[in-house]
This record gives structure tokens, sequence and C-alpha cells, in this order.
């Protein structure tokens, strides 16, 4: 849903946003930064996201968010990738879990500041009969670092209704 609606603003932007204003005016240190780390990026907007300023840009072709400080300090980019692109610890233990079948919706690899990597799995399952998304992150060596879980549960109200 969330890379759905990713595509969806892009095309937006790039349909009614050519020669309009960014959200966010960055900073020319960051700028500068994010230019000499994805020389090759495209389709770059800029916003304020939770205090941070935020670019997303295409980057051979997947969306990706590159994430700074007020200051120009660069946080975490974040890259949407194939199922692959996981190193194999990770695409092992993910199907020990969730078997070879479940359907994905998103893979994303997460680098931070810290020099450490993060993958991001969100896929589809069933949890006590309601569809659900399960999301969850990896170190490069398969470790489970936190996982979560989205019960989409139907709701009965509307059966209610005169």
């Amino acid at each position: 849903m969330r890379k759905f609606l990713f595509a969806a603003f892009f095309a937006f932007a790039t349909l009614s946003g050519v020669g309009c204003s960014d959200d966010y005016n960055a900073p020319a240190v960051t700028r500068s930064d994010f230019e000499m780390r994805y020389p090759t990026a495209t389709h770059v907007e800029w916003e304020k996201k939770k205090g941070y300023g935020v670019a997303e840009f295409i980057l051979d072709g997947r969306e990706c968010e590159a994430w700074y400080t007020k200051s120009g300090e660069w946080v975490m980019t974040r890259f949407e990738i194939r199922y692959n692109e996981l190193p194999d610890a990770v695409r092992v233990a993910f199907e020990q879990s969730y078997g070879t079948q479940t359907p994905i919706d998103d893979i994303e690899r997460l680098e931070r500041n810290d020099n450490t990597t993060i993958y991001y799995i969100q896929a589809e399952t069933v949890v006590d009969g309601f569809p659900s998304e399960i999301n969850l992150e990896y170190s490069p060596d398969g470790t489970l670092l936190r996982n979560t879980v989205d019960v989409e549960y139907f709701d009965y109200w509307d059966d209610y209704l005169l």
C-alpha cells in the first residue's frame, strides 16, 4: 500500500508540479551533500517530515528517500529493493518463518549514519481469519529486529444502519 501511495505521489507531482516550488527549500549544504551522495538521482522532491529535510527521488528506476537534519547532516536513506537483492541470511530467515509463497508488498534497505543497515519486508498474511500486513525488520545477518502486524478487522457497525 505504501509503495502505491509513494508511486501515486510521484505521478501527481510529475503531472501537476512541473514548475512548482518545492515543499521545502533545503539548505545549500544539504543539497550539496545529497548531490554528492546520489549524483544520478532524478525526480528529486524536497519535503519536511517529522522535523527532517527529506529528499524523495528516483535512483536506478526505484523510489528512495534521503533524510537530513536541520543542520544538513545526513541521517539515513531508504532504498526500494527487489527480493533477490536481500542478503541470503535475510531471505532464509523470512522463508523459514513465512514460507516461500507469502505475498510480499514492499522490500526496502535502510542505510543509517551509524553504518548500520536494516532490511524491511512488508508482506500479507492472515491473522485469526483476517487479512493482515506483517512488517518485518532484519539485520543483514538475518536477525529479526522488529515485527509488527496490522490486522484489518472487518467493521460490523454498518450492519446496524437503517
